[in-house]
């Protein structure tokens, strides 16, 4: 949401999807320097590079309005962000591993894989 009618603007720094909960985290920091972590549904996925508007209508990623399901915000802390990567590690998306045929696919929950082409 926008507070008083301000566009609050921010930047992905990072991301990684989740494939145990079909959830995904984003690093995004503001022009300001301010960092956060989201947390949310992985049908939204957010890439580094993707610029997030707020607006009364929902989020706007790079222009476009697109449906975002949020689940919490926390405080950047480096020693959580590896923590969630340390966690993540055996999608291979998230070690920029990119592969025709993933090996985690049997164990993976995410409904559509940010990293294949669909």
């Amino acid at each position: 949401m926008s507070l008083d009618g301000a566009v609050m603007v921010w930047y992905v720094l990072d991301s990684i999807v989740s494939p145990d909960s079909d959830t995904a985290f984003s690093l995004v920091s503001s022009p300001y320097n301010l960092k956060f972590v989201l947390w949310y549904g992985s049908d939204g996925y957010l890439f580094p590079g993707d610029r997030l508007e707020t607006s009364d209508n929902g989020l706007i990623v790079n222009g476009h309005n697109q449906p975002f399901t949020m689940l919490d915000v926390a405080v950047f802390r480096a020693v959580y962000w590896q923590k969630l990567h340390d966690y993540n590690k055996n999608c291979p998306g998230n070690r920029h591993q990119f592969e025709a045929n993933c090996a985690y696919k049997h164990k993976c929950r995410i409904k559509k894989c940010p990293f294949v082409t669909h």
